[in-house]
């Protein structure tokens, strides 16, 4: 009796029947799913990699932060005993002024003054469908921050750092996979660029028509951020000092005679 009121109910409702096949498809997936998730955490690769890989990371940077801060206590000390040595002497005196003034033009002592501060950051938004611009304009790359560095030593920047790291003659900005390195220093977005200088002037050539920044803000003005202050602290530079091939060159008597001949003429 009851089936006889079951089957005349499906044969009155013809829903039910794509309904409960519907809900047997369903389900069949959900165990799948179920057992392809526990098949991965039983067979593939250790759960914690990727999370030993970031810790590992983490306490790379730390220990060369640690590093660097060392090396930067360092050259303070050699900096004191350089100028205690300059206080025996008039000559070892004006010796050390020279060698105080080379290390400041070399970015090996700390500076701070006014100028700005450029905040440059991958776009969280992404291209349209069928836009043909490329994603790749959407991430600051080591081209971007090379040209910023280059325009604001340009607009008389005295001093200049990215993420806290200095700017020197040698220094490299180059991207190495997701990250770009500085001073062989992998760095990640947001890039924190300061200068010391002008600020007026600074801001003025990051600010052209057409300038380093337009094409930037022209993807998206989210981007970038300049901002105007009245004193920066900028770090000396803490990496290798080492050249293995350039060499001083050194006068000889017949350079110095070579010299005087050019001189005269």
């Amino acid at each position: 009796m009851n089936l006889n009121v079951f089957l005349s109910s499906i044969r009155n409702n013809p829903w039910v029947t794509p309904v409960t096949m519907m809900a047997l498809v369903l389900g069949a997936l959900l165990a799948v799913s179920l057992k392809t998730q526990q098949s991965i955490r039983s067979t593939s690769l250790p759960s914690n990699r990727f999370s030993g890989l970031a810790a590992a990371y983490r306490d790379q940077q730390e220990q060369l932060k640690m590093a660097n801060e060392e090396i930067s206590k360092l050259r303070e000390r050699t900096t004191q005993y350089e100028n205690e040595m300059a206080s025996a002497s008039e000559k070892t005196r004006l010796l050390n002024n020279a060698l105080q003034e080379a290390k400041f033009l070399a970015g090996l002592t700390p500076v701070e003054g006014p100028g700005i501060e450029v905040v440059l950051q991958d776009s969280k938004k992404r291209p349209p469908a069928n836009s043909p611009i490329d994603i790749e304009n959407y991430i600051i790359h080591d081209s971007d921050l090379q040209r910023v560095v280059n325009e604001l030593h340009a607009a008389g920047a005295e001093a200049v750092s990215i993420n806290g790291q200095r700017i020197i003659a040698n220094t490299a900005i180059r991207c190495v996979g997701p990250t770009i390195q500085v001073n062989g220093i992998a760095l990640s977005s947001p890039y924190v660029i300061q200068a010391i200088g002008d600020p007026e002037t600074l801001m003025g050539a990051l600010n052209l028509p057409q300038g380093v920044l337009a094409d930037i803000q022209a993807i998206d003005p989210n981007m970038v951020k300049v901002t105007k202050k009245n004193n920066i602290q900028i770090p000396a530079y803490t990496g290798s000092l080492v050249f293995r091939y350039a060499k001083p060159v050194v006068s000889t008597s017949s350079n110095a005679s070579q010299e005087e001949r050019d001189s005269a003429r």
